[in-house]
């Protein structure tokens, strides 16, 4: 460079005096986003071999928004410290994702990278834990692809899952399965949109069977979530968190949802280029559809469906964002061991989970309380810096199926009135699958409900619910939800009546 008169002897002089110290292999203290970091490097080691890493010049560009990125790890680091003193849980990790292009925009894998005690430098947001309720959203989109709405019944009463117990023994020992909601209370006849934004248990349940377990997991898979891929392991438990999954696998999956329906496999990476310039790597959305779009839709509309949501949360908990539309989900597993939030807007998708990272149990407290206030923090942080964009509305109910599917569980016949105003429906009080074939929800109503294992049991559960509540088997006049999609004549919905009755005293 002297030589070449591109510095002057002075500088030369001055270089040359200057004493060069290496950091020893392995010192971290320097890099910025460490987990992040040696994500990207395990991706490069994984697809062009340790070697060609270390020797071929590689010029790598990632994804990562480094503002976000700090916040994300501001939010962590402040958390991380209050959760550790009032819910007795040391760790957590976040990761944020566009949802439009699959980029990772920030990702941090523990609340302090260099913090020996927690084993801070392992990567939480990739490890596999127990997703709580979070998983949810991927039963009932498998319910609404088959048939199903938003405006469906299911029955939040004291059940027997398990076929091989009594239909009144609403234990879950000795094989028994009888799940309870997280206030133990019961709620009686639910719509779907009520029992997901409300995370009620029992109907998600029975959400699971009607959906169908591979079905479920098959639709998770395609949404992005790598694990869970040996479905004769899992029974009716997987709908409230009973496989394992990763924070970056759920963020990627929830990220359909944001996008309606398009899934863009989540990347670090936006290009690389050899030692001699050539780009070898660039990334270029190629999004695939994964999930019908009314489908995301409903989904979308449920989790960012304050009104449905507040009686569980109330009405100004942390998960309503007044200024955007905002879906969120949150999800705690049983023994209290793991903590989630998932929420999007339709340009950004932010996970997170608090736990130990010894996997031991936090203080019994839901989700809402443990990790919703880091995740609100970050996210007041972030939107204003995004664009204001809103879910696109899915569209409607049809008004012309049967009534247990559209929001009636007084009676499963139903004939519209004169007054073009309300509708008589006939039949009782039972349970969904009086009136389904769960693999065919808009087909004809069994001629035989009980050739369906699960049938005593559900219709145990309702009709004892139903007697306790006055309900009788005489034809009720209800509203017509939608008057005007109506015809104003007198027609009934069904040919015919259901011949077999279950009598109401069970």
């Amino acid at each position: 460079m002297l030589e070449q008169k591109m510095i002057t002897q002075e500088e030369y002089d001055s270089a040359t005096k200057e004493t060069v110290t290496f950091r020893p292999r392995g010192d971290t203290s320097g890099i910025k986003a460490p987990h992040f970091v040696f994500f990207v490097t395990d991706y490069l080691a994984d697809k062009y071999g340790e070697d060609t890493l270390e020797r071929g010049g590689f010029e790598v560009v990632t994804t990562i928004d480094y503002d976000i990125q700090q916040k994300a790890e501001e939010v962590a680091k402040e958390y991380g410290e209050k959760n550790l003193k009032t819910f007795n849980a040391n760790n957590n990790a976040i990761v944020v994702m566009d949802p439009k292009t699959g980029e990772i925009l920030a990702m941090v894998g523990s609340r302090d990278y260099y913090n020996q005690d927690i084993d801070g430098n392992f990567n939480v947001a990739t490890a596999h834990r127990q997703p709580g309720s979070t998983f949810k959203p991927f039963v009932y989109s498998t319910l609404f692809n088959k048939g199903y709405t938003p405006d469906t019944i299911l029955f939040d009463t004291p059940t027997q899952f398990s076929v091989n117990c009594a239909a009144n023994d609403f234990t879950s020992e000795n094989g028994c399965y009888s799940p309870v909601d997280y206030d133990g209370a019961y709620r009686g006849p639910m719509t779907i949109r009520n029992a997901l934004a409300q995370s009620i248990n029992i109907p998600a349940v029975e959400a699971l069977y009607l959906a169908g377990i591979k079905n479920s997991l098959d639709t998770a898979h395609r949404m992005g979530i790598q694990s869970l891929d040996k479905p004769d392991q899992y029974g009716l438990t997987l709908v409230l968190g009973g496989g394992e999954v990763s924070l970056l696998d759920m963020t990627t999956a929830y990220s359909v949802f944001a996008n309606d329906g398009l899934k863009n496999a989540y990347t670090p990476i936006l290009q690389i280029k050899d030692s001699s310039g050539t780009v070898i790597e660039e990334h270029t959305p190629a999004p695939e559809r994964v999930l019908p779009e009314q489908t995301a839709r409903e989904i979308s509309d449920i989790l960012s469906d304050n009104t449905a949501r507040t009686p569980a949360y109330g009405a100004d908990s942390v998960l309503y964002v007044k200024s955007r539309d905002v879906a969120v989900k949150t999800g705690t597993t049983n023994n209290y061991k793991d903590a989630w939030i998932m929420g999007y807007t339709p340009n950004i998708t932010v996970g997170a989970w608090v736990g130990n990272s010894d996997n031991t149990s936090m203080d019994k407290k839901v989700a809402g309380y443990i990790v919703a206030p880091m995740w609100r923090a970050l996210v007041d942080k972030i939107l204003p810096s995004l664009p204001v964009e809103s879910f696109s509305k899915p569209t409607g109910v049809d008004q012309s199926i049967k009534p247990i599917l559209r929001g009636i569980w007084q009676g499963g016949v139903a004939m519209q009135n004169g007054d073009g105003l309300t509708e008589t429906v006939s039949g009782g009080v039972h349970s969904i699958l009086y009136w389904v074939n769960k693999d065919d929800p808009l087909g004809p109503i069994p001629s035989n409900p009980r050739s369906d294992s699960q049938f005593d049991n559900w219709e145990y559960a309702v009709r004892l619910w139903a007697a306790a509540h006055g309900q009788t088997d005489y034809p009720v006049v209800v509203p017509l939800k939608y008057p005007s999609v109506h015809q104003t004549q007198p027609v009934p919905a069904y040919p015919g009546q259901n011949p077999f009755l279950v009598p109401l005293n069970p």
